[in-house]
């Protein structure tokens, strides 16, 4: 049975959103990105979707007009056959004139955005995309319990796969059995990004010195992947004894992702990488019982950093290099890398219904990644952490 996001979580954020057009003095706003899509109609077919700041909201469907309407729970929903046909809906709805309309200008192609320039020569654009980022940041109990599901499948997935790992499997081998679990489980196939340029897959698998492969993605860890065309992720390196492996896990459900990643090892690890690991389960430790509202994403991160430096990981602490990651966790939510950020320069306070993953992670060139990574929700009075795998290293024999 699919599961279809409910009328009344729909409302609430289309709500929350004209309340910011409001504030910013906006007559509305297109929504293309499917994403943004999905967030304010429950659906992804190929649409147009046009808020205004009072009133119903408008899906122009262009492709899978019969499915939207059973997906979507908006009053309005009509089918267009040509995206030239959009002027004449907002005709039909007294929308047009001089206007101030805003646009998802930070994932927006530039020839669509030229082609409302041109379609729309009276209306005034703005970036509306922080002020959507800042509506989806604070999460429902609905959109947490779809992360908590996902969490499930994870932990289901760390699980089973200490009985699959075994010295002289490859990468791509754990890799396949994690895609298997997660898909038999109920993952929807697909982890998403909204940087520009940034992909990611649903594991990386990272043994011995592939886990300090640098990568263009912005995580502290990338690994060598099998081919140049995706630069990331799993590749033919097999097991080894005593050595890290690391396994970065992500599962979606109805949309929303958990974020994991647990450290094993075939054997035993040198005593450096061990402490290094016990370094990110104590940081994991300090973060849970000093996270809550009001406190700054920059003094997590800055907190997290003078536990790794003091206990003399600094130099490795989220990356090594050239593949140092700015930041010690992350929004959570339709795509990996929402706001807020733990990260120095970002000053945003904790507010209840944030999720955000924690991911305090040592690199050592030659020798591989150690750490831990845990979602949690942020509530009146601190975190609950979402994910349920032990905090331990996965120490197989």
């Amino acid at each position: 049975m699919i599961e279809t996001v409910p009328r009344q979580e729909i409302d609430i954020r289309t709500s929350r959103f004209q309340s910011r057009l409001e504030e910013m003095s906006l007559d509305g706003a297109f929504i293309l990105q499917n994403v943004d899509l999905f967030y304010f109609t429950g659906t992804i077919q190929s649409s147009v979707l046009f808020i205004p700041h009072q009133g119903d909201p408008v899906l122009m469907v262009l492709k899978g007009f019969q499915r939207a309407r059973q997906e979507s729970s908006l009053k309005k929903v009509l089918s267009i056959e040509r995206r030239d046909q959009v002027r004449n809906v907002l005709e039909d709805h007294g929308w047009i004139g001089p206007k101030k309309i805003g646009l998802e200008m930070d994932v927006l192609p530039a020839n669509l955005y030229l082609w409302y320039q041109r379609t729309f020569p009276e209306f005034q654009w703005s970036n509306v995309s922080h002020h959507i980022q800042r509506v989806r940041m604070i999460k429902s109990p609905y959109e947490v319990n779809q992360i908590r599901s996902a969490a499930r499948i994870l932990h289901k997935g760390f699980l089973d796969i200490r009985e699959i790992i075994r010295e002289g499997m490859t990468e791509l081998e754990i890799d396949g059995h994690l895609a298997m679990i997660a898909r038999r489980e109920g993952h929807m196939g697909i982890l998403r990004m909204r940087g520009w340029n940034q992909e990611m897959t649903y594991a990386h698998v990272l043994s011995g010195e592939s886990g300090a492969t640098v990568t263009f993605l912005d995580s502290p860890h990338g690994g060598s992947g099998n081919t140049p065309a995706m630069a990331q992720g799993a590749g033919f390196r097999r097991i080894r004894r005593n050595e890290p492996i690391g396994i970065d896990y992500g599962v979606g459900v109805n949309g929303y992702l958990a974020d994991q990643f647990r450290t094993f090892v075939v054997g035993t690890l040198e005593r450096k990488l061990t402490e290094a690991h016990d370094c990110s389960a104590r940081i994991q430790e300090i973060i849970e019982k000093e996270a809550r509202p009001g406190v700054a994403c920059s003094d997590l991160y800055r907190l997290a950093l003078e536990v790794a430096e003091r206990q003399g990981f600094g130099e490795s602490f989220m990356g090594y290099g050239e593949g140092k990651a700015r930041f010690v966790g992350h929004g959570l939510g339709l795509e990996i890398d929402e706001v807020p950020v733990l990260a120095p320069q970002f000053s945003q306070a904790l507010m209840p219904g944030m999720v955000i993953a924690v991911e305090p992670k040592f690199v050592f060139p030659g020798q591989g990644v150690v750490g831990i990574e845990d979602d949690y929700v942020v509530t009146p009075t601190g975190v609950e952490r979402l994910t349920l795998t032990e905090q331990v290293l996965m120490t197989l024999r």
